[in-house]
């Protein structure tokens, strides 16, 4: 342990005699002089001047919706520069590479050609750019607006997707989309072919509750959705099982008959949202049987039928699954 500690201390020793005989002095004035050649080398690069390419996107507002433009207008703009190394470096710590703005209603009022080019398409650029800034060159050269004008129909609105629920749920609704109807824009000879609005084919996974979910409407060429996009409500909830005893009943039995059911009444399990249990009641189902279907029987039961029941359960196979019967005369 002793020798360990003596090599440490050694150690110690050896390293403080180092930096004491460093002569700082010295290394000091070197590093001075290497600071001050670093100012000036950047100050020479900040003065120089260089090319850059600057990348300008492009934000389109006032876009009519009875309109589609023939030409896909373009979504950014490379602009190549020139400009000192300061000014350009500039460019990366300001919002110069901000939007520039279209007004499309603009241009597509104001521009009888529907092109921007030349001085005009010039001096949109120059407003992202500084003023000490030399414009070299840019692409695309020109903006084309030439369009066609739209159709218009309103159609109703299917969704083309499906939910998958979570384990232990069921709807207890319908699903409902809102808005309800879209207008549609495009060609007449398209919108003839056109009776329903669709949604994408998407699936909705791992449903436990009820959502509303942004769904997009289906692109086709040529067609504009106004909006293009509705919300899907799934009233989803988790189910429990229950049991109704319902009572067998006839119908179309003519007067001078009677019929008697063994047994008369049958149990119906269901599944049911916790939402929704306490709304159920027997007064909900009917098991009706029609006279019509049993009165040419070679034996004497019958397979049992839920004829009603709320829309927002699921049934199950009824017990028992058939019941007995008897004729009798009055």
């Amino acid at each position: 342990m002793s020798d360990t500690n003596d090599k440490k201390e050694i150690i110690s020793q050896e390293v403080r005699a180092f930096f004491k005989n460093i002569s700082w002095k010295k290394i000091l004035t070197f590093l001075f002089f290497l600071l001050l050649s670093c100012i000036f080398w950047m100050m020479q690069i900040y003065r120089q001047k260089y090319e850059a390419t600057l990348t300008i996107p492009v934000k389109y507002i006032n876009v009519p919706d009875s309109i589609v433009f023939e030409n896909e207008l373009p979504s950014i703009i490379s602009a190549r520069i020139r400009d000192d190394g300061g000014t350009l470096f500039k460019y990366l710590l300001t919002r110069r590479n901000d939007s520039m703005i279209v007004d499309v209603r603009d241009v597509v009022k104001s521009t009888p050609d529907k092109v921007i080019q030349g001085r005009n398409f010039e001096q949109l650029i120059r407003s992202k750019l500084f003023v000490t800034s030399e414009l070299i060159s840019y692409t695309p050269t020109r903006m084309s607006y030439i369009y066609a004008l739209l159709h218009d129909k309103k159609l109703p609105v299917i969704y083309n997707g499906n939910v998958n629920l979570a384990g232990g749920h069921m709807l207890i609704g319908d699903l409902s989309i809102f808005p309800d109807s879209v207008i549609v824009y495009g060609s007449k000879t398209a919108l003839d072919t056109l009776f329903y609005a669709y949604t994408i084919s998407d699936t909705i996974y791992n449903v436990s509750s009820e959502q509303k979910v942004k769904v997009a409407m289906k692109p086709i060429q040529g067609i504009k959705y106004i909006p293009n996009e509705v919300i899907l409500t799934i009233p989803a909830d988790k189910f429990i099982e229950k049991e109704v005893e319902v009572p067998v009943t006839c119908i179309n039995l003519p007067n001078n008959l009677s019929i008697k059911f063994f047994p008369s009444s049958v149990k119906i399990p269901y599944l049911v949202g916790t939402k929704k249990e306490d709304d159920i009641t027997k007064e909900n189902f009917s098991i009706t049987i029609d006279y019509n279907d049993i009165k040419d029987l070679s034996n004497s039961s019958v397979p049992v039928r839920i004829t009603d029941s709320p829309d927002y359960i699921r049934t199950k196979i009824p017990i028992p699954s058939e019941v007995e019967f008897v004729l009798e005369k009055q």
